[in-house]
């Protein structure tokens, strides 16, 4: 008989589905969360929405979660500590299912950045050493966790991703540069701007800017374009959900440019071949790291090198498709969604043997 696996998760985000659809086809899974809807997306698992009270950052849910643990083997937590009924699961005396906390495994936040708050590190390591193993996005934070008296062999990293369709084979023409996400000015998207137009001064023939997104700021970014009568070259598309044409322009683009923000983007763009371009201080849950600066992507000092870098682009594209094609050499090789499903069952495994 499978493995009865719960997964109590904060919400059913799209780009999971298939890493838990991986899971689905070795274990009976379930997937509980608490915000968000449901989904149309075709699931092997089954789903379960848990009401909740907000106090804040606090979550509490109005259901018996521990009760509906002990149906389960194994139980794979969102380990964000201020979801407390998660976090106080391994604490009960009589639970039959084992706890595998699964988390980034430091503070990330926007104002401070990724690693730089250590006063929940004490708190989060309450909760932590009880659960029968942790799972992080990355490898980073294993070093300090060995430090702080934590098991080698109850730690396991499923490496944050998304799925991407394959373009590996398809021929490659390249005429643009990329922004792709929720369009915030805390990503740096007016730098970026800027930096373009500057770029644009001193070379007519620049690569189109493709800004793909909604969100706040879409007015912001359509009165700066306008205002700076360079709609031929920054065009603004909105936001695009569907796949193919997400793929399409991932396809025709050199690089990919987001300033401050390097987030699940990231492991998009290195799956379809595109190298990923922002500041090695960016906020980030990680994906950063899997950046090698000139290898697979750009990691600049200050984004006053933009301009420089868009220039480079222009000059010698065939640089940023070799870096692309590492990119995606590297996606394929060790970041597509098996990858991550295999470090969870690595956990489960290690829990129920």
């Amino acid at each position: 008989m499978k493995k009865k696996v719960l997964i109590l998760y904060n919400n059913l985000f799209h780009y999971r589905i298939p890493i838990f659809n991986i899971l689905a086809e070795r274990y009976d899974l379930t997937v509980a969360y608490s915000f968000g809807k449901d989904t149309r997306e075709e699931l092997k698992f089954k789903t379960l929405k848990l009401p909740v009270l907000k106090f804040k950052r606090l979550v509490l849910h109005k259901d018996n979660i521990f009760r509906l643990c002990q149906k389960f083997d194994v139980v794979i937590a969102y380990g964000e500590i201020n979801f407390l009924k998660y976090s106080t699961l391994p604490w009960h005396r009589k639970r039959r299912f084992k706890v595998v906390f699964w988390s980034i495994g430091v503070s990330t936040t926007h104002k401070k950045g990724f690693n730089e708050v250590k006063q929940k590190d004490k708190v989060r390591d309450v909760f932590y050493k009880k659960a029968d193993a942790l799972v992080f996005y990355s490898d980073y934070p294993i070093p300090e966790y060995l430090e702080r008296g934590f098991q080698k062999e109850k730690l396991f990293v499923a490496p944050n991703t998304v799925q991407v369709e394959d373009f590996r084979e398809a021929q490659r023409q390249k005429d643009s540069i990329l922004f792709i996400g929720t369009l915030a000015l805390r990503k740096g998207l007016l730098s970026l701007l800027e930096n373009y137009k500057s770029a644009l001064a001193l070379d007519k023939s620049l690569p189109v800017l493709n800004i793909i997104g909604g969100g706040d700021e879409f007015e912001t970014v359509e009165t700066w374009i306008n205002v700076n009568k360079i709609q031929k070259n920054i065009i603004l598309h909105g936001p695009i959900f569907d796949v193919a044409q997400k793929a399409a322009f991932f396809r025709k683009a050199y690089a990919c440019i987001s300033p401050n923000q390097a987030g699940l983007s990231v492991l998009e763009s290195m799956g379809y071949g595109v190298p990923f371009i922002t500041c090695k201080d960016a906020i980030t849950g990680g994906e950063r790291l899997n950046i090698t600066d000139g290898l697979n992507g750009v990691l600049f000092e200050n984004v006053n090198q933009l301009h420089e870098i868009i220039l480079d682009i222009s000059k010698f594209p065939q640089k940023y498709i070799a870096m692309g094609q590492n990119a995606q050499e590297y996606y394929w090789n060790c970041r597509k969604p098996e990858d991550m499903a295999n470090g969870l069952v690595d956990a489960i495994q290690y829990v129920v043997s």
